[in-house]
């Protein structure tokens, strides 16, 4: 495994805290942003498959750990998410960060509909689709927001501190 893949953990690790512990308590009305929906839409736009589907399975699985109720089902959605994402990588330019926009905007939209799906066929869950469906336009929204922010976040960290140094999927952000 490249030590990309590393950084990739340990950044959704922290991520994966993040959205369980702190932004609950700090974000109100229950919405707060997926971190990790972000990144596994950025690691679609830049790893390999079989690296990219390890990484966003694992983390899925790791998310169900801290706050799922179903183990594997956030590992199924987001490594469904990658292989979409993954997908469609060949047909559009990885390094323009508007990319990156749409791909979080719309992943929410797809991790929503992956989640119904998933409760419906595989749990038998109840109702929990109009749960779900009348939060995914704020939470796009919002995932939206948190992508711009952590892309100009990371622009002036890279501009600040690594100078010379680039950040895949950055370059075209300004």
């Amino acid at each position: 495994m490249s030590r990309a893949v590393y950084v990739y953990f340990f950044i959704g690790y922290l991520f994966i805290l993040l959205q369980t512990s702190l932004l609950p308590v700090l974000l109100p009305f229950k919405l707060q942003p997926d971190l990790l929906l972000i990144l596994i839409v950025y690691v679609g736009l830049l790893e390999n498959f079989v690296r990219g589907s390890l990484l966003a399975f694992a983390l899925g699985c790791l998310f169900d750990v801290f706050a799922g109720h179903y183990l594997g089902l956030h590992g199924f959605v987001l490594l469904v998410i990658f292989l979409l994402v993954r997908g469609t990588v060949n047909r559009f330019n990885t390094e323009n960060s508007l990319l990156l926009l749409l791909m979080a905007f719309a992943g929410t939209f797809i991790q929503g509909g992956l989640l119904v799906f998933s409760l419906k066929f595989f749990a038998h869950a109840g109702s929990v689709a109009a749960l779900i469906l009348w939060r995914l336009l704020p939470q796009a929204m919002l995932n939206l927001l948190a992508t711009w922010l952590l892309l100009t976040g990371c622009l002036l960290i890279q501009k600040r501190f690594f100078p010379r140094g680039s950040i895949p999927g950055l370059q075209k952000l300004r």
